[in-house]
């Protein structure tokens, strides 16, 4: 069975989690009068990582990355 990337949950995650963290990273979220401090900075690490992994995720194939 294959699935299409653009159907994958994997996929449609780490494009919120890139969102959410450009959000952070460029200061909209204090424009909003959410401060997010140093805890922010680390989700923002966290959620890069689940980018990473979401990006290089591959749809096609269970039993490989």
């Amino acid at each position: 069975m294959t699935q299409s990337r653009w159907r994958s949950p994997v996929f449609w995650g780490s494009v919120v989690a890139q969102i959410i963290s450009l959000g952070q990273i460029t200061g909209i979220w204090s424009k909003y009068g959410i401060d997010t401090g140093v805890v922010g900075d680390v989700v923002a690490g966290v959620l890069q990582l689940g980018v990473l992994l979401g990006l290089l995720n591959n749809p096609s194939m269970k039993d490989s990355f």
